[in-house]
């Protein structure tokens, strides 16, 4: 019979408090119902499966787990949030047992898109490079480790995947246009280095506390956009987005916080 260590923390904040009951919530449903690993292997489709496993981020059992706790993380949203009773446990565990499988297989579907895209960026990558660009590619591999990693979709969630797979479809418009006109990157490329220096001078005078917070954390997710309208406009952003929006954002919120 496998233990579980159950324990009481006091925390900072309320935002640390949800966190950890969410996570604790999710480690609970992942302890308590079926592995969806057979039903994912029976929907999955075959070129599904191999962009799974030949991803270059661990071991592929690895990437199925962070699926999987995605798709929990999804499911218990979906149910209205982390619960704080046996009662509502019982409640999100028969959901989960009901949803999660075609959750989880939807996440999949959408990882191996990102990985192909990841996998043809990197491809472009390799070989000789003109110093025109080296900078430009040095940027571009940057961006890309941050958006894609071991672990990206729990960290990431299920609502931003699409959004990455966007990201990565900007890179290789970008790329494109890079080989035609590298003095035009280079200006576009001047704004995002901008707004991310000033950005990460801002996340430095902020508590670790303040840096997690949604808001703040968003910020993050808007120099992607920006990245977006600069050198893949025809993919279009959710909300109109330049460099000086995400100043006065900032702005904004230093004199909130």
């Amino acid at each position: 019979m496998r233990k579980i260590a159950l324990g009481i923390k006091v925390f900072e904040t309320e935002l640390e408090q949800q966190q950890a009951m969410w996570a604790g919530v999710r480690r609970l449903l992942l302890l308590n119902i079926p592995s969806p690993i057979k039903y994912l292997h029976e929907k999955l489709p075959n070129k599904s499966k191999l962009g799974l496993y030949f991803n270059p981020y661990g071991k592929v059992l690895e990437l199925i787990d962070d699926c999987i706790a995605c798709g929990v993380d999804q499911i218990i949203a979906d149910f209205g949030g982390a619960v704080w009773d046996e009662v509502q446990f019982e409640k999100l565990k028969e959901f989960a047992r009901a949803e999660l499988n075609d959750v989880v297989v939807n996440i999949a579907k959408q990882v191996e898109q990102i990985l192909t895209a990841v996998f043809a960026i990197n491809k472009r990558l390799k070989g000789r490079v003109d110093f025109s660009m080296a900078i430009a590619l040095s940027d571009i591999k940057t961006q890309m480790s941050n958006l894609v990693f071991k672990g990206f979709v729990t960290t990431h969630g299920w609502k931003r995947l699409p959004d990455i797979l966007r990201y990565l479809n900007g890179i290789e418009r970008r790329l494109e246009k890079l080989a035609i006109d590298p003095n035009r990157d280079r200006a576009q490329m001047s704004k995002v280095e901008h707004v991310q220096n000033m950005w990460q001078q801002w996340l430095v005078k902020l508590s670790p506390i303040q840096r997690n917070m949604p808001e703040v954390q968003e910020i993050r997710w808007m120099i992607e956009e920006l990245r977006v309208s600069l050198f893949a406009q025809q993919l279009g952003t959710p909300y109109p987005i330049s460099d000086k929006r995400i100043m006065q954002l900032m702005e904004h919120l230093s004199q909130q916080l």
